[in-house]
């Protein structure tokens, strides 16, 4: 008998985002195809052959939120698209589809990533980036005029818009005006 990998329902806001997925990854290495099915008040994901006990039709729903608690909406939605998930109900999941979905997410992620990490780079002040300079000039602030601990401040309040991928550029850009004209005031 294969063991189970169990995904309580009522408790699936506390696991953490890592174990809902990997429940999937488990399931997804020990057959074929991926079912859930009731079992005493928990949905319990399995993988094997084609099930012959009556199944839940909540598997997609509760693979697709797994993906996105785990790498976003952005990535996500990479793989959802390529891999055709929805929320909307099935019964039964390809093995092969969550491991490939797993990949394209970890791949979109990545890709986000590095995204975000080029528009760090684009929006540094102490870097004088280019869409730095060009906020700064459109305050007509001359950008090398600020002094390198201002810069270094800029930088460090910007900070937190990078770390989720992907980063807005309009978004920084706003803020980025909104810290330089409290400064400049």
């Amino acid at each position: 008998m294969l063991k189970p990998t169990l995904l309580p329902v009522a408790a699936a806001s506390a696991m953490p985002d890592s174990s809902r997925l990997e429940a999937f990854i488990g399931a997804a290495a020990t057959g074929r195809l991926l079912w859930a099915r009731w079992i005493d008040g928990e949905l319990e994901v399995r993988g094997g052959p084609t099930p012959d006990v009556p199944v839940s039709d909540q598997i997609g729903h509760l693979f697709v939120l797994a993906l996105r608690e785990r790498y976003g909406d952005a990535a996500s939605a990479v793989a959802e698209r390529e891999w055709r998930l929805s929320t909307k109900p099935r019964r039964l999941l390809p093995a092969r589809t969550v491991r490939r979905a797993v990949a394209c997410a970890e791949a979109a992620l990545s890709l986000l990533q590095a995204q975000s990490h080029l528009l760090q780079f684009e929006f540094s002040a102490q870097l004088l980036g280019w869409r730095f300079r060009r906020v700064a000039e459109s305050l007509g602030l001359d950008p090398v005029s600020l002094g390198s601990e201002r810069r270094r401040a800029l930088d460090q309040a910007l900070e937190a818009e990078f770390r989720v991928a992907p980063a807005d550029a309009d978004a920084v850009a706003t803020r980025l005006r909104e810290l330089l004209v409290t400064a400049a005031h």
